[in-house]
């Protein structure tokens, strides 16, 4: 799907788009080590409802606005 969005751009051009959507979201042991936290207080705290995670699939994903959200608040 990307590709086609893409297809207009340059490959410099693109790569940097694809870094960006890639940035975006973290995986569970991307957002534990952003946070400093183990990935099983991780799994805690989004079945606390303390943080907001999605589910895509069997996997978890982070966005990384929202991690950096909860960075600054340190209510964890």
């Amino acid at each position: 799907m990307s590709k086609i969005l893409l297809s207009g751009l340059d490959k410099s051009e693109s790569q940097i788009f694809d870094n960006k959507i890639e940035c975006e979201w973290l995986s569970t042991q991307q957002a534990a080590r952003y946070l400093s936290i183990s990935e099983n207080a991780l799994r805690i705290m989004v079945h606390r409802e303390q943080v907001g995670a999605f589910k895509i699939g069997r996997r978890l994903r982070f966005k990384f606005s929202d991690c950096q959200k909860l960075f600054s608040k340190k209510e964890f």
